[in-house]
């Protein structure tokens, strides 16, 4: 007994040495980086809708009351709204009682960051990852994508996603400890941050729906058993539904369609006609090598999104192996259906991002890769993983810094 209680407590202290130990290393990269920026940290980015919608709330409105024309608004009836779904003003508008328009924006964002990698790491290790290789893909999955460039600044299109992340992977957390209730309601909430997460419902309940017909329940049975989970999800989308209606007259609309770039667009905001183009850039768009040696990458529209996202090299080859020794199931099919299912969404949307390193709305389904990765319980350690892992975060740090040096 003794030799038992040993062990656990050194798997405990293995445990929190490697968790804290990332998230200093985390938060070193950050300040090193801040630092370069020029001291922003701690700073206000001023492409924050957020910050001011929370205080439009605060004046009991809904709308701004005035145009900022270096954001995003949307201009329904001569007034100006924010233009994104709104769960991220809920984020920061305690912020706004502390700092008014001036919000540690930088700040929060980092903190979405730190706190997406925490539950990574936790998925890690309670599949059965040593607590260092969780470390360190737990880094890969954050640091490794279009998400480190992202989460050093606090503007809106990046608020959006980083929490969508966080609380996509809190989704995936909790799903794994059989938090049902509390899973649903969290992709619910991402909802509310980057629209199409909707479709990583399909996936979760694949997995509860898998779970309970294991346990020796019928089909309709375990369908039935879902339904009290899905109406907190349902109360949170009403109430979605609710202030699209109030703003727009349309609990469908969350005010995008109502930017001046989509109302003078021809094919409008979303439209089959773009599908091409997009698939093209982020498939077979490279990065290029000048004839100086340098480095040129698009940052419109995006380029090789497995390239700028590396996680999903691994997703591809680790199909690939399930499909070629047959080894799928529902939740494997869900999985991939939710993710192309994302991805062609996406693919209708004019433009697929700007300003950007990368494709960044690629991140948005980067938890759904990480669930269908920890499908297999953990194997020994790959070194092509470990090459790939590097190169993500190498890449991911230069581009934090070209699209502030090179780019600005």
């Amino acid at each position: 007994m003794y030799y038992i209680t040993m062990n656990d407590r050194l798997n405990r202290r293995e445990y929190r040495t490697y968790f804290l130990g990332m998230l200093a290393l985390m938060l070193l990269i950050y300040v090193l980086l801040h630092d370069l920026l020029g001291g922003t940290l701690f700073s206000h980015c001023a492409w924050d809708s957020y910050t001011l919608q929370a205080l439009a709330w605060r004046r009991g409105a809904m709308s701004l009351g005035q145009d900022y024309p270096y954001l995003e608004l949307a201009i329904f009836e001569g007034d100006w709204y924010v233009s994104f779904p709104p769960l991220p003003s809920v984020f920061i508008l305690p912020l706004t009682f502390l700092f008014g328009e001036n919000t540690p924006n930088n700040l929060l964002i980092m903190c979405y960051a730190m706190a997406t990698a925490a539950l990574a790491y936790a998925c890690l290790v309670r599949r059965g990852f040593s607590p260092q290789r969780a470390a360190f893909f737990a880094l890969f999955y954050v640091m490794g994508s279009n998400m480190m460039w992202m989460s050093t600044s606090g503007g809106v299109w990046f608020q959006a996603q980083a929490l969508c992340m966080l609380l996509l992977t809190g989704a995936l957390w909790a799903a794994m400890g059989n938090r049902r209730i509390l899973s649903y309601a969290l992709v619910a909430l991402a909802v509310g941050c980057r629209p199409f997460s909707i479709c990583a419902f399909l996936p979760l309940a694949a997995f509860f729906y898998t779970a309970d017909r294991k346990a020796g329940y019928r089909p309709w049975a375990c369908l039935r058993r879902q339904v009290p989970c899905l109406l907190l999800p349902a109360l949170i989308g009403g109430g979605y539904m609710w202030y699209n209606y109030a703003r727009f007259g349309n609990p469908l609309e969350f005010g995008h369609n109502y930017l001046p770039e989509f109302t003078q667009a021809t094919d409008g905001q979303f439209n089959l006609s773009y599908l091409v183009q997009n698939l093209e850039n982020i498939f077979l768009r490279p990065v290029t090598i000048q004839s100086d040696g340098r480095l040129s990458f698009p940052y419109f529209d995006g380029f090789l999104f497995y390239i700028a996202n590396p996680l999903y090299l691994l997703f591809f080859i680790r199909l690939g192996s399930d499909l070629k020794r047959r080894r799928t199931s529902l939740v494997h099919w869900a999985l991939v259906a939710a993710i192309f299912l994302e991805l062609f969404f996406l693919c209708l949307h004019k433009t697929f991002g700007g300003w950007q390193f990368g494709a960044r709305y690629t991140v948005d389904m980067l938890p759904m890769v990480l669930a269908y990765l920890l499908l297999r319980p953990a194997q020994a350690p790959r070194f092509y993983e470990t090459v790939i892992g590097l190169f993500a975060i190498a890449f991911n740090l230069y581009g934090a810094l070209a699209m502030t040096f090179l780019y600005a």
